[in-house]
């Protein structure tokens, strides 16, 4: 990467990193584009270089978010030591991605219920994709969903993690409808019917 692409990285994740931290100590509707880009130590108009406005940001965020979270679980799947059926290793990285919002709710408040799923199609994929948790490969799907298309296999994916994501939300902050330990019993027998 050369010295302008490099410092042009370099100010962008300023941006994100001192919105981040805002977003997390007042919350991103107390936080102007003014906090930002003084938190970051750039100008306003090198804000609206990167981010069309605070929205923008917020989306790039919880992307940037989501993917680690999901990269951190997929790793720790990949490092088990026991073998897994591909339901066995969606159930292990929600449960990763729970535990972790559990242990952190200003992460968990932050995502709320937006947790961003990546896409097969998406032209700019996490660094270091996991072909079991985004492209599902048919070897690694159960013979039940081996007729579904990738997009379905996708979806599906994508409906089951956002369900977990709600009642992770729920249950964590509001206790609502259960803690969270009664319902990832409930969740992980949806998830397991779903992709059978």
């Amino acid at each position: 990467m050369n010295t302008v692409e490099g410092k042009k990285q370099e100010k962008r994740r300023a941006l994100l990193d001192a919105a981040y931290e805002l977003f997390l100590e007042r919350g991103a509707s107390k936080t102007s584009v003014e906090d930002i880009t003084s938190r970051a130590k750039v100008g306003k108009g090198t804000f609206y270089l990167y981010f069309a406005d605070k929205g923008a940001v917020t989306q790039a965020l919880l992307a940037r978010v989501s993917y680690q979270l999901l990269d951190d679980a997929v790793t720790a799947c990949e490092r088990a030591s026991a073998p897994m059926d591909f339901p066995d290793k969606m159930i292990f990285v929600i449960d990763h991605i729970i535990e972790a919002l559990r242990n952190d709710t200003l992460m968990l408040r932050f995502l709320e219920r937006s947790f961003v799923w990546p896409g097969w199609t998406r032209s700019k994929p996490p660094a270091r994709p996991s072909a079991d948790v985004q492209t599902a490969p048919r070897h690694h799907v159960q013979p039940e969903m081996a007729g579904l298309t990738e997009r379905e296999v996708y979806q599906r994916i994508t409906a089951l993690g956002s369900m977990c994501m709600s009642v992770c939300y729920s249950s964590i902050l509001e206790g609502k409808p259960d803690h969270i330990d009664a319902m990832k019993p409930v969740l992980y027998n949806i998830i397991r019917k779903a992709l059978q």
